[in-house]
């Protein structure tokens, strides 16, 4: 059930990067990410002062820590998607499913299986073919700079991951998810002077739309959805659901603008999905060995 919300959760935040592109051309930066993330923190106040769940230690440490990697990965993401492609956005993003096993395994200790390892390097090779970072000749000078801050923002996302799996299930939900929605909404209200805010009040209906739905139903629900899920399954294969998230920011993009990929874009995609597939099939072989191994 836990994969299974991970990836509904993936396939709808693959649709964010083209809606976020156009809401970019009316407001700024800043702007954008106060306006989400003042609403998503709105919609979660409510429903912590209705629970009113009481919070124990490491509370505010672990939120904050998760809260500033968010801010990282939404500010360096969305800095990048001025400059770069939906799709491209989309599938240097996914890069975070190459830092999480190395975060869990060298700095956290944990066991990564080799199906796991398969399964990433099958979606590094995908995300290369999508990308073509070796390919001067395809893109411009500051698409280029996009991707790079966008690769920032994969670091950051891979921190997330991780230690989401690790902190997620000592604290209660919904302010645990609160407190780090309110580290990016502080953020944001402070680049608001930095970044000399920007925005075209003739083209608010299409920028308000964007905010409800990124704000309420792919922030407020979909941090609170990461965080629950990520109590019952590992950071690894967490990080290789979220993998699939390219490939549908690559079909939403295609269907909406029109931006094509080519077919080496195409086999980058197919080889991420079959690294989610060796990932989540061969770890759960594996699981089932191990088992039987334990009982003789």
């Amino acid at each position: 059930m836990a994969d299974l919300s991970l990836l509904l959760l993936t396939l709808l935040w693959g649709t964010t990067f083209t809606l976020v592109k156009g809401a970019l051309e009316v407001g700024s930066t800043g702007v954008f990410l106060a306006a989400r993330f003042g609403t998503a923190a709105a919609v979660l106040a409510v429903a912590a002062l209705w629970r009113r769940d009481p919070v124990g230690p490491g509370f505010w440490r672990h939120g904050l820590l998760l809260g500033l990697f968010m801010l990282g990965g939404f500010v360096l993401q969305t800095l990048g998607l001025v400059l770069t492609t939906p799709a491209r956005s989309g599938f240097i993003t996914g890069l975070s499913v190459l830092v999480v096993p190395f975060i869990a395994r060298f700095t956290l200790g944990r066991q990564v299986r080799w199906s796991a390892w398969a399964g990433v390097a099958l979606a590094v090779v995908g995300l290369t073919l999508l990308t073509r970072p070796f390919d001067a000749g395809a893109v411009t000078p500051a698409v280029r700079l996009g991707d790079l801050l966008t690769l920032g923002c994969a670091v950051a996302y891979a921190l997330q991951i991780t230690f989401t799996s690790e902190w997620s299930g000592r604290h209660p939900l919904v302010p645990f998810t609160l407190l780090q929605v309110s580290v990016v909404l502080v953020g944001a209200l402070v680049m608001l002077p930095l970044e000399g805010a920007r925005f075209d009040a003739a083209r608010w209906p299409t920028f308000a739309g964007v905010v409800l739905f990124t704000g309420v139903a792919m922030t407020a629900g979909a941090f609170f959805v990461m965080n629950w899920a990520q109590r019952h399954t590992t950071a690894v294969r967490a990080a290789l659901i979220y993998a699939l998230e390219p490939v549908t920011a690559a079909l939403f993009s295609w269907y909406v603008i029109d931006e094509r990929l080519g077919a080496a874009g195409w086999l980058g995609g197919a080889l991420i999905a079959l690294g989610v597939l060796a990932g989540e099939v061969g770890s759960v072989l594996e699981g089932r060995a191990e088992a039987a191994r334990a009982r003789t």
